[in-house]
């Protein structure tokens, strides 16, 4: 707010959060001030700190001018007297405990995605959960709807570029949380909840879509997470999935959004005109408890060493394969594998999806 709006000083009122995503209704009450040319400012921005003009490239700063009617009655409240603040205490800073070498990174203190050059997709670092943020929002090149640094899949997986934002199918957001909440890292082990944040065509009867997940970002192999499901509705929709972090410091979740019910092929993605695929890479802390790779003097298929006093290490096959099976049946749905409901037929194109034709005599 600035009381002078041809010479603006202006004054913040107050820094107020989106309360959701999508379209928005924020209200701020203020007391109007003498003057009666006055002004009012919305300064929105993509993270940063409160500013009067901030320059991101996603914000957007507005103004109104609004002519103001004199009154005579009005007496503007007292400035307050300034005040000498009380000396602070100074506060022990206690003495770090000693950390083991193996103990790692310390904790991220968030968990929102940045873009990976060399991976070719966004990537969180070490904390309680991983957001993408803004950084998959769209798909492609549609109208009004650019995904930054398309496709952000981490092989040859690409996007449909036919259509537009938020009328044509989307993937906006992938968030990875652990499902039984808290403030530690994710880790080997942890169940964890794959919530997407997509946009169906239409009464989304005809939409799908996949989940994956690989537990090695940089040569992914993907696992498919339960069976296909399909859009609730049309527009924005949230869809999820949940399964157990294998062994691996860096995994990734994939959701690959399609119209209709292509096969995924070798590349665990269907790449048909109005199809998104989109990749989240998350740092994954070790479990021992779970790792399978132990020091032994025995022997295995694996000895690289033979001799009298040679230390081999070995991995305890049976046990890897018994982790491994058990990981597998813990991802596995308990949902039976979704029909075609008869309004997806395969290979059938959007071009016809507003056409009704009737005979007459």
């Amino acid at each position: 707010l600035t009381k002078d709006a041809s010479s603006p000083d202006w004054e913040p009122l107050d820094s107020i959060t989106c309360p959701g995503g999508g379209a928005q209704t924020i209200v701020q009450a203020f007391d109007v001030p003498k003057g009666t040319n006055q002004s009012i400012r919305v300064n929105f921005r993509w993270g940063g700190s409160a500013s009067t003009c901030s320059p991101g490239s996603y914000d957007d700063h507005d103004d109104l001018i609004f002519t103001v009617k004199e009154n005579p009655n009005f007496t503007p409240p007292p400035t307050p007297a300034p005040t000498q603040p009380p000396t602070p205490v100074p506060t022990p800073v206690p003495t770090p405990m000693p950390t083991d070498a193996n103990d790692g990174p310390p904790p991220s203190p968030g968990g929102v995605a940045s873009y990976d050059e060399v991976l070719g997709a966004p990537k969180c670092s070490f904390a309680p959960s991983c957001d993408s943020g803004i950084l998959l929002n769209g798909r492609a090149n549609i109208n009004n709807g650019v995904e930054p640094n398309q496709p952000n899949t981490l092989n040859t997986c690409t996007d449909g570029p036919v259509g537009s934002y938020h009328i044509d199918e989307s993937i906006d957001r992938i968030v990875v949380t652990r499902a039984s909440g808290g403030d530690g890292d994710l880790t080997e082990g942890d169940e964890v909840t794959i919530t997407a944040t997509i946009w169906c065509w239409g009464t989304g009867s005809n939409d799908r879509i996949d989940f994956y997940y690989a537990s090695d970002a940089s040569n992914p192999v993907w696992t498919q997470i339960g069976a296909r499901k399909t859009c609730p509705g049309g527009g924005a929709q949230t869809m999820t999935a949940s399964f157990t972090l294998p062994p691996g410091s860096l995994q990734a979740v994939r959701a690959n959004l399609m119209y209709g019910s292509g096969t995924a092929g070798v590349n665990k993605c269907v790449t048909s005109s109005y199809d998104d695929t989109d990749d989240l890479v998350i740092s994954v802390r070790p479990n021992t408890s779970i790792q399978g790779l132990v020091a032994s003097p025995g022997k295995s298929k694996h000895d690289d060493v033979q001799g009298q006093g040679a230390i081999v290490y070995v991995e305890k096959d049976a046990e890897a394969d018994e982790m491994e099976k058990k990981l597998q049946q813990m991802n596995q749905s308990k949902e039976k594998p979704a029909e075609d409901d008869g309004n997806g037929e395969k290979g059938k194109g959007k071009g016809g999806k507003a056409l009704k034709v009737k005979l007459f005599d």
